[in-house]
C-alpha cells in the first residue's frame, strides 16, 4: 500500500479523494499466506493468489458504501498488478463505480465464475483505462488488451482506452510517470471538477 502513496497524492492533488485499502492478507491484515502463496508451485501459487482477489472483490461494495457515507458521490477504482485485477472485478460488484484504471491487469481469472471478463455487460456504465507493458513476464498483456478491444467494440472507442508501454512487469521510471500523467488526465476527463467527485 505505501509503495502507491506518490501516485495517491498525485491523484488528492488533482482534486480527487484517494482511500488506499489494505488487501487481504497484506501489511496489517498479513496472517502468512503471501508466504505460503510465494514459495507454492505454479499452480497452487495461482489458486491462492485468485482466492486472495475473491476475499478482496466481495469488499468493494464496503469500500463504496463507506466512502458514500463520508460524502462522496461518483467513485472510481483504481490498481497496479493485484490491485489492477481487483479493480477489474468492480464494475460487476457494484455498479456506482464509473470508472476504472488497471495497470498491468488481467480480467481473466481462470475458471473463477467471479472472473471480470464474464461480465463485460456490467461495464456500460464503468469507462476503463488499460495500461500495459509489452514484455511482461508476470501479467501477459494480450488477455487485458482483448477484454480492451471487446468493450470499445461494444460500448464505443473512448469508453475502453489501451495504453501500451515498453518493458515487463516493472515499467521504465519515466514511463511510469507518463502513464500516471496520461492516466490523471483521462481520469480527469471522466470526472470533471465539481462537489460530487470522487
Amino acid at each position: 500500500m505505501q509503495s502507491q502513496w506518490p501516485e495517491a497524492r498525485q491523484l488528492a492533488a488533482a482534486g480527487f479523494a484517494t482511500l488506499l485499502p489494505e488487501a487481504p492478507h497484506h501489511g496489517l491484515r498479513a496472517d502468512g499466506l503471501l508466504a505460503r502463496m510465494a514459495s507454492a508451485s505454479g499452480p497452487e501459487a495461482r489458486a491462492i493468489f485468485l482466492d486472495i482477489l475473491e476475499t478482496w472483490a466481495d469488499e468493494i461494495r464496503v469500500l463504496v458504501d463507506h466512502l458514500a457515507a463520508l460524502g462522496a458521490t461518483r467513485f472510481a477504482a483504481a490498481g497496479v498488478s493485484m490491485g489492477g485485477h481487483l479493480a477489474l472485478a468492480a464494475p460487476a460488484r457494484d455498479p456506482r463505480i464509473e470508472a476504472v484504471l488497471a495497470f498491468s491487469a488481467d480480467p481473466v481469472w481462470d475458471d473463477r465464475p467471479g472472473s471480470p471478463h464474464l461480465a463485460p455487460e456490467a461495464w456500460e456504465g464503468t469507462a476503463l483505462l488499460a495500461i500495459t507493458t509489452d514484455g511482461d513476464p508476470v501479467v501477459p498483456p494480450g488477455p487485458m488488451r482483448a477484454f480492451a478491444s471487446i468493450l470499445a467494440t461494444r460500448f464505443g472507442p473512448e469508453h475502453a482506452v489501451s495504453l501500451t508501454y515498453p518493458g515487463g512487469h516493472l515499467m521504465d521510471p519515466q514511463d511510469w510517470e507518463d502513464a500516471w500523467a496520461r492516466a490523471g488526465t483521462w481520469l480527469g476527463r471522466q470526472f470533471p471538477p465539481s462537489p460530487g467527485r470522487p
